[in-house]
C-alpha cells in the first residue's frame, strides 16, 4: 500500500510540476457608472485578491478570489457592503490527450479550455468552454489566447409571478489573452489579461516592482490599471458605460 501511496503522489506531481499563489491587497477610486466595477458613492473601494496557478503536463488551472468592500459602506447600486468574485479556469493539454508534442515555432500547446465565473450577492453566473494555445511571442514570458462560448446564468425577477427567469440574451462568445513579462535584472515585471464579448470590453494590467523578499519569496509594490466598456446595444442616446480606474497594489507570491 504504501508503494502505491508513494507512485500516486508521484505521479501527481509529474502531471502538476509547477504551482505559485499570490495574495494581493488594491486601493483605488472606482467613480465611473459600471454596476460591475464601481461605488456607489463613486469613492474608494479595497480589493483583497487571493490567486493560484497550477502548471504540469496535463494542462493547468488558475483560480483567483477578489474579495472588495468600498469606503462608502456598499458597492455600486448595492447596499452590500462588501462582496467576493471568483474565476475558475482548467485547461487539457491536447499534447497529453495525444501523447504526442503538437508545439511548433509558433505554439506551445494546444488546449481544451473551460471557465466558471461567480459573484457572491448577485445573480451572476457564467460558464465558459472552447479553445486555447501557448503562443511564442517576443518579449513576453509568457502569452495565451483563449476562445470561448460564453453562457451567462443572469436571472431577472418575473413581477407576475414572483419566479426568476433566465436571460439567454447575454450568451456570447469571449475572447481571452493573458500575458506577462519582465524588464531583465530591473525586478520590474509586467504581466494582465483581456476579456472580449459581444457587448463589453474589460481589461487589468499591472506594472510591479521587487521591493524585497521575505523567505526568498518576492514582495512586490506598483499599480493595477482597470479598464471596462460596455458596448451600446439598444439606442443610440444610452450613456456609454466605463470603469477607469488606477490601484495602489502590494503583492506577496510563493
Amino acid at each position: 500500500m504504501k508503494k502505491i501511496i508513494t507512485a500516486v503522489v508521484a505521479a501527481n506531481i509529474s502531471l502538476f510540476a509547477f504551482s505559485s499563489t499570490s495574495i494581493s491587497l488594491l486601493k483605488g477610486e472606482f467613480d465611473g457608472n459600471s454596476a460591475i466595477y464601481d461605488t456607489a458613492d463613486q469613492g474608494d473601494k479595497t480589493t483583497l485578491t487571493v490567486e493560484s496557478l497550477t502548471k504540469g503536463k496535463m494542462g493547468d488551472v488558475f483560480f483567483f478570489t477578489d474579495f472588495s468592500t468600498a469606503s462608502g459602506g456598499k458597492l455600486f447600486e448595492e447596499e452590500n457592503k462588501a462582496w467576493h468574485y471568483s474565476e475558475f479556469s482548467p485547461r487539457l493539454s491536447l499534447s497529453y490527450l495525444a501523447d504526442k508534442d503538437l508545439s511548433n515555432s509558433v505554439v506551445k500547446d494546444y488546449f481544451i479550455a473551460g471557465q466558471y465565473n461567480y459573484g457572491s450577492n448577485s445573480n451572476f453566473k457564467a460558464s465558459l468552454v472552447g479553445l486555447g494555445a501557448d503562443l511564442n511571442v517576443p518579449g513576453f514570458d509568457f502569452f495565451q489566447a483563449n476562445l470561448y462560448y460564453r453562457h451567462v446564468g443572469l436571472t431577472i425577477p418575473d413581477a407576475s409571478n414572483g419566479f426568476a427567469l433566465t436571460d439567454y440574451t447575454r450568451d456570447t462568445y469571449q475572447f481571452s489573452p493573458v500575458y506577462g513579462t519582465h524588464f531583465g535584472s530591473t525586478g520590474i515585471s509586467f504581466k494582465g489579461w483581456m476579456d472580449l464579448t459581444g457587448y463589453n470590453y474589460s481589461t487589468q494590467n499591472q506594472l510591479l516592482y521587487t521591493l524585497t523578499k521575505i523567505g526568498g519569496k518576492p514582495v512586490e509594490i506598483g499599480f493595477e490599471h482597470l479598464y471596462y466598456y460596455e458596448f451600446k446595444t439598444d439606442t443610440a442616446s444610452d450613456s456609454d458605460v466605463i470603469t477607469n480606474s488606477l490601484q495602489a497594489m502590494i503583492k506577496l507570491t510563493w
